[in-house]
């Protein structure tokens, strides 16, 4: 189908990601990770909070008890009006910072760090803070999302140019294997619809990919009058917007005028609220 991106906001971000839909209070959560600001979108008329944070986040998590939190620099950490509290328990953090990650189907919180030398890790964080190391050698820890049984996990590794599988069970991976790779372009931030099938943005190309992972098919393509296309996610009460951030890091205005806003675009696929994370001493 052809399909008609138009501005959610052209308010600029330097790199722009993380978008999350927080369906509790009719608003959509974003990041700019080098800007160090936490976005909130409110859905029912576009205006604009941005909170500045301590260190550069490049996602964030919502709580079941409605809390938010970032994966920052150096941690996870709760950020509330007056606080910036790290939860994670002690633990050696392999790679620069945290870049990507989400609550899964168990409740628990799977998160990825960024590395330029393939130093970086992918981490399961339980309900008490803890972090256990699931598997290292990753480049640049991007989009993941679970199939709608829950028995598997998609991920990206920036660099790898590829997206994999793994089978899911009790917070542990299985069975690592590749069902898509892509060309012209670079694997970022990835979403999942309720048929199962991937919306990927691909940084550098322009174009955010419909592809069904189970065929290693692309289905269909957005195009996007930019090319640092970083991050998507379906958002609104139908949950059939498809939310898609770009970066303008490293790109001259002139030339993509509209680099780093925000887009929306209406598709037939329907995807899944985000899970909510049940986090020990978090507020009731």
């Amino acid at each position: 189908m052809t399909y008609k991106p138009e501005l959610l906001t052209d308010a600029r971000c330097i790199v722009g990601e993380g978008p999350i839909w927080d369906n509790a209070n009719g608003r959509l959560i974003m990041t700019d990770i080098q800007g160090k600001r936490m976005r909130t979108i409110r859905w029912s008329d576009g205006s604009i909070e941005d909170r500045i944070l301590k260190e550069q986040t490049g996602f964030f998590l919502l709580t079941a008890s409605g809390e938010v939190l970032g994966g920052a620099e150096s941690g996870i950490y709760r950020i509330s009006d007056g606080a910036f509290e790290r939860v994670n328990k002690p633990f050696v953090l392999e790679g620069t910072r945290f870049n990507d990650g989400k609550v899964g189907p168990d409740g628990r919180a799977y998160v990825g760090t960024f590395s330029r030398d393939s130093s970086a890790a992918f981490y399961r964080m339980d309900a008490d803070g803890m972090m256990e190391k699931l598997f290292g050698g990753v480049g640049n820890s991007n989009g993941l999302d679970w199939s709608p049984d829950g028995r598997t996990l998609y991920y990206n590794d920036t660099p790898t140019k590829r997206t994999d599988a793994f089978d899911f069970c009790d917070g542990r991976l299985s069975h690592r294997r590749e069902v898509f790779r892509y060309e012209g372009g670079n694997p970022d931030g990835m979403t999942i619809d309720t048929d199962g099938n991937l919306w990927t943005a691909v940084w550098g190309s322009g174009e955010v990919l419909h592809i069904d992972p189970r065929r290693g098919k692309v289905i269909d393509k957005i195009t996007l009058p930019v090319s640092q296309v970083a991050c998507c996610a379906f958002a609104g009460k139908d949950m059939k917007t498809l939310v898609i951030t770009t970066a303008a890091h490293g790109v001259h205005l002139r030339d993509e005028p509209l680099a780093g806003a925000v887009f929306a675009v209406r598709t037939e696929a329907e995807g899944m609220l985000p899970n909510r994370m049940d986090l020990d001493g978090g507020s009731k």
